[in-house]
């Protein structure tokens, strides 16, 4: 399993080894995942359906890079978003809240923050990411600040941060 707090950016063959054990386990439990992603734009769900013979256990994914877009496909109140942050923990739970009300899954991923440089209207800085994770009455939200690093390497911690999260709420 990947560390939470890694500092070291995950090769690809990691990432893949991360997201074949995750979707063992949903299969193994008979559920599936979807996904909400911000910053990270879709990169967890390409991880989860590079997965051959396994991809079944993925639902659906959402990208809602915009605030729009989080209020239009997940339903996510715009006053919440402005009061808070698109980039906070309350809009992360609603994010993954939102796509688990919106699909057939039992666990859901979310993914906001900044890769890159951050909104000077935002108060988190460059680096700064909220993963969460819902299950059927049941959410968490983890912060996690990688610093300011190239947007790749944010993406790529990210969805490795989700990934563990995700076998973390299905232990």
């Amino acid at each position: 399993m990947l560390d939470l707090a890694a500092r070291a950016v995950p090769e690809i063959e990691q990432l893949h080894a991360a997201a074949r054990a995750l979707l063992e386990k949903l299969e193994q439990k008979e559920t599936s995942l979807v996904t909400a992603e911000s910053c990270t734009g879709g990169f967890l769900a390409s991880l989860l359906t590079d997965i051959e013979g396994l991809s079944h256990s993925f639902d659906r994914g959402f990208v809602t890079y915009t605030k729009d877009a989080k209020q239009e496909m997940l339903g996510i109140d715009g006053d919440l978003i402005e009061r808070e942050g698109a980039v906070s923990e309350p809009v992360a739970r609603a994010m993954a809240e939102g796509c688990l009300e919106r699909s057939g899954g039992g666990l859901a991923l979310a993914i906001t923050g900044f890769a890159g440089s951050s909104d000077p209207e935002e108060d988190e800085g460059p680096g700064v990411t909220y993963v969460a994770a819902a299950v059927p009455e049941r959410s968490w939200v983890y912060r996690i600040d990688y610093g300011e690093r190239p947007r790749r390497e944010v993406r790529n911690l990210a969805a490795a941060a989700a990934l563990t999260i995700g076998l973390r709420a299905l232990a």
